[in-house]
């Protein structure tokens, strides 16, 4: 793991942006999500610094080999550190089984201290628990190491609640990629949803004509659908400076070779990762303020693609990127982005829009009705499933299996 200092890219003193919520939030008519309300008025996000350094002989556990630097930057009063040993051997092994639970989609145990969900908790976010607690942090911006960056943070377990249902999270791999101004509030962003839904050589994606028409519902948009979702489309609109959102559903896959070699899926063919650094030219200083790609395992790639396409979307100039940790079930995915979407056009910020999603498919308030899968406030979010698309999700959407990893990069407001 690489040695990092401890403050290497951190402001020590708190962004502007962070002292309140954006002002779409503050204007909010309060949404809900069946559960609880959000509150403009309560909207306190931080930063949360994870680190991890080389011990180098200096531990006084000797089977640590790092120590694990955790530093929070509060909207205000002064930052709090707290460094502990860590066995990266034993740290990377908890991952791995949290990971093969969710794969399976088997039970978490989190009533049991010793499962991977409570013991990755207990390493990462119990030395500041109380610090949040006192400040009353309502969102936490990560900047993780490249060691960390794969933790799905949302599926971490205190022993009452999971940190993505308790949270707005957003990731970054560097503050200096985060840009952490507030825009101007707009009456009506400008949208642009683009995918395919067939292919040579690939599975179908049925879901994605429904999806597009959908996250789009009520907002001035610009949708593309298979055969017209070209490469060039997509770098000519999403360079538009009036297109505010952009939102991709289609097949991606990585490959050895970095950003040249990794590919998205449009409705003609692949087109490279590296092609979407076009765009911040293309843009100029019009920056995106969301790139959402459902696809699978967009959030990270391999270790010559950084953190995959979405990591890309911000280097490419998006405020913040959307993207998924593991292969997901397509229609959870198209479910949770069109109702993502939902809050997202209610004013919620990214973060907690996000939040509010996952806890309403973790309690059961996002479900399978007929044929039909009902959001949050009662409305559909998609129709007409297949019989094979309904037993996929008969059982629930509440399993962190299905939403704990879509994972936000960047501003998470």
């Amino acid at each position: 793991m690489a040695s990092l200092p401890l403050f290497l890219g951190l402001p020590v003193t708190t962004p502007v942006a962070l002292a309140a919520p954006p002002a779409a939030a503050v204007q909010l008519a309060r949404a809900s999500d069946g559960a609880s309300p959000f509150n403009p008025a309560l909207y306190n996000p931080a930063i949360l610094r994870i680190g991890f350094s080389e011990a180098k002989g200096k531990s006084a556990n000797p089977e640590a080999d790092s120590f694990l630097d955790i530093t929070l930057v509060p909207p205000d009063g002064d930052v709090h550190g707290a460094r502990s040993e860590v066995s990266l051997k034993s740290f990377n092994e908890l991952l791995r089984k949290l990971y093969g639970q969710l794969a399976s989609q088997s039970p978490l145990d989190v009533n049991d201290p010793n499962s991977p969900a409570r013991q990755l908790y207990s390493i990462l976010i119990q030395p500041i628990a109380a610090q949040l607690q006192k400040h009353k942090i309502t969102t936490l911006l990560i900047s993780a190491d490249a060691g960390l960056q794969a933790v799905p943070f949302a599926a971490l377990h205190d022993g009452q609640s999971y940190l993505g249902e308790r949270y707005g999270l957003g990731m970054t791999p560097a503050l200096g990629l985060t840009k952490l101004a507030v825009l101007p509030e707009k009456a009506q962003p400008q949208l642009l949803a683009a995918g395919a839904s067939e292919f040579v050589g690939l599975n179908a994606l049925p879901l994605v004509p429904q999806e597009l028409d959908r996250v789009g519902k009520g907002r001035a948009n610009q949708s593309f659908l298979n055969r017209s979702f070209t490469p060039q489309v997509l770098l000519q609109k999403a360079g538009d400076p009036l297109i505010d959102r952009v939102h991709i559903a289609t097949h991606a896959e990585f490959l050895p070779g970095g950003p040249a070699a990794a590919r998205l899926y449009s409705g003609t063919g692949p087109m490279s990762l590296r092609q979407l650094s076009q765009l911040r030219q293309r843009r100029g200083e019009g920056q995106l303020d969301v790139f959402s790609l459902s696809a699978c395992r967009t959030a990270l790639g391999d270790a010559d693609s950084e953190l995959g396409f979405a990591g890309l979307a911000l280097q490419a100039g998006s405020r913040s990127a959307i993207g998924s940790l593991w292969y997901i079930d397509d229609v959870a995915t198209s479910a949770l982005f069109v109702q993502f979407y939902r809050y997202l056009d209610q004013g919620l910020p990214k973060a907690e829009a996000l939040q509010f999603t996952r806890r309403a498919m973790a309690n059961g308030r996002m479900r399978l009705v007929g044929d039909q899968v009902i959001g949050a406030g009662g409305d559909v979010l998609l129709s007409k499933l297949t019989t094979s698309q309904q037993r996929r999700i008969s059982t629930g959407l509440q399993h962190p299996f299905f939403w704990a990893g879509i994972q936000l990069l960047g501003t998470p407001w």
